[in-house]
């Protein structure tokens, strides 16, 4: 079976649609949708991220994973985050992160309005999702979205990078 864009898939059907095929898909509302492939920058700044959250996670027994780990973020949406640390239990066959708790997204000039708006609100909706990272491809600019135990969110903007790991679950000493 081919991805067939703009045709409405179950969640079910959109992985059975894009294993072994080439190229970056999401399902957004039920409708496939192709991604751009991501350039070298885009690559570096991922395995930046992920060598930063590999060690502390390992330590949690929580698992730093790529753009090939799919976050549901909502009844017929699958999204492929740049970043994605699951604080879950591990689960070789599952197709997504059993319980994504911080998100990174590297934005480009061409996606930064729609990684700002839309996908932020849908990371912002899972439950298990404490932490958003957005980092701007083009310039030194990261903005982390925190969710408080009070449900509420907060955006803090970093320029500098010698920062602590921003999850406030991250910070705790045993999971």
């Amino acid at each position: 079976m081919g991805v067939s864009e703009h045709e409405k898939l179950t969640i079910k059907e959109f992985f059975d649609a894009i294993s072994g095929v080439e190229g970056h898909y999401e399902l957004v509302a039920g409708v496939a949708y192709a991604m751009a492939d991501a350039n070298e920058a885009h690559n570096v700044i991922c395995s930046n991220v992920q060598t930063v959250f590999v060690p502390a996670g390992k330590h949690k027994g929580w698992r730093t994973t790529s753009s090939n780990t799919a976050v549901q973020t909502g009844p017929t949406t699958i999204r492929y985050p740049d970043v994605v640390v699951d604080s879950g239990p591990a689960n070789a066959a599952a197709m997504t992160a059993s319980r994504p708790t911080i998100i990174a997204e590297v934005s480009s000039p061409g996606t930064a309005v729609f990684d700002c708006g839309t996908k932020l609100r849908e990371y912002q909706g899972v439950a298990s999702v404490d932490t958003v990272m957005q980092i701007e491809s083009g310039i030194a600019l990261v903005k982390v979205h925190r969710r408080h135990k009070s449900g509420t969110w907060t955006e803090e903007t970093i320029e500098e990078f010698d920062v602590a790991i921003p999850s406030r679950r991250w910070q705790r000493s045993s999971r």
